[in-house]
């Protein structure tokens, strides 16, 4: 059994400690947390430090005073941070927190004495930390948190737990027909076949404008279909191996492992235009190499024209398994349960505003040749 941690990495705000009638030795309490009622809320421990993302998170508390409804969150950094912590006072704001899918809410009715919750971070998880907050609710609404650590709109806070590093888990569909590689996703494979979102390709919090990336495979190839709402959908490179990433493409990296050996980058611009090289080791590589791949992008809009309001571009990939094998360290021939290290990035550059750099997985350096946190492609039976 695999040893756990039990502790805050950081507890924000005042801390309080426990007296005799508490039933907990002195320093066991690592947060007290009062509400206007007259409750208190004592943080006793928390999750394993790290956190792993998909596996439980324990929360174990003492609640004083009179029993209410208990709702326990865990909230990415960007968002549940979005307040600024109290030690002491309120400062009333009409501040709200924007939907986030990411967020983890579990309701307890009628909460007092001791209790012990266990809850999830939700896959993925890309931010380092994970905000702990505590509220507790009556008939009338919600009880304010008016004193310990808490944030500016009155929710207590439990603690700031550390989360381990984990890439995205992503999977590819087999098909059992080949995929016509034509830029419109009416194959039957698509379908079936998850889609996954793009993140920051430095963090991994949510970004705009959408793009939703899918993955097949048959015996004979890697197939990635990439859908991104782009208002202004514009590239003016038209000879293969022109410099992509200037302008606007959609990137795939083949790594096979996190070595930093042995890798591809295929890119697709919306016109359709191909860039390919392959590398030995860490951008050490051939950008005269081409490849067998192929690929065609289909376009809700018109390239040539910035002047014009466009809606998306769709592009498909094609990458057969013999080049993929002879170039990086994926073996041949597939089979199911395989994983392979992949990323897809999206490159966009609108009108107005700064670049977009996308990811599938976050690179967590400035570098989409950075392997380490590429994510892991799981070949579907």
């Amino acid at each position: 059994m695999r040893a756990r941690a039990w502790a805050v990495l950081a507890v924000l705000g005042a801390c309080g400690r426990s007296s005799a009638s508490d039933g907990a030795a002195e320093g066991d309490v690592l947060a007290a947390i009062d509400f206007r009622d007259g409750a208190r809320v004592l943080v006793r421990s928390s999750a394993p430090d790290p956190a792993v993302p998909g596996e439980p998170v324990t929360l174990s508390l003492a609640l004083q005073g009179p029993a209410a409804t208990l709702r326990v969150g865990l909230w990415p950094p960007r968002v549940g941070g979005r307040e600024l912590v109290q030690g002491s006072g309120i400062e009333r704001a009409d501040l709200q927190r924007p939907d986030d899918e990411r967020v983890v809410l579990h309701e307890v009715p009628a909460a007092s004495g001791a209790l012990e919750l266990t809850l999830a971070l939700p896959q993925p998880w890309h931010p380092r930390t994970a905000m702990v907050t505590l509220e507790r609710f009556d008939g009338d609404g919600r009880i304010e948190a008016i004193a310990g650590p808490r944030t500016r709109d009155g929710l207590g806070t439990a603690a700031l737990l550390r989360v381990a590093t984990t890439p995205t888990a992503a999977a590819a569909v087999r098909t059992a027909v080949p995929v016509a590689i034509d830029g419109v996703l009416d194959d039957a494979a698509w379908a079936g076949a998850p889609a996954l979102r793009l993140v920051e390709s430095l963090d991994g919090e949510p970004a705009s404008p959408r793009t939703v990336a899918q993955l097949a495979w048959d015996e004979d190839a890697l197939y990635l279909a990439v859908t991104a709402d782009d208002d202004d959908v514009w590239s003016e490179y038209t000879r293969r191996d022109e410099p992509l990433w200037k302008q606007e493409a959609i990137e795939l990296f083949l790594f096979g492992d996190a070595s930093r050996q042995r890798y591809l980058e295929l890119q697709l611009s919306p016109r359709g235009v191909a860039f390919d090289a392959r590398f030995e080791r860490y951008r050490k590589g051939d950008e005269a190499w081409n490849g067998s791949w192929h690929g065609a992008a289909t376009v809700e809009g018109t390239v040539d024209r910035r002047d014009d309001r466009d809606r998306r571009v769709v592009v498909e990939l094609a990458v057969p398994f013999a080049e993929i094998c002879a170039h990086t360290a994926t073996r041949c021939p597939p089979q199911p349960g395989d994983v392979l290290r992949i990323n897809v990035f999206r490159l966009d550059r609108p009108r107005r505003g700064n670049p977009v750099a996308l990811s599938l997985s976050p690179t967590r350096v400035s570098d989409f040749h950075a392997p380490e946190n590429a994510a892991t492609l799981e070949l579907l039976p």
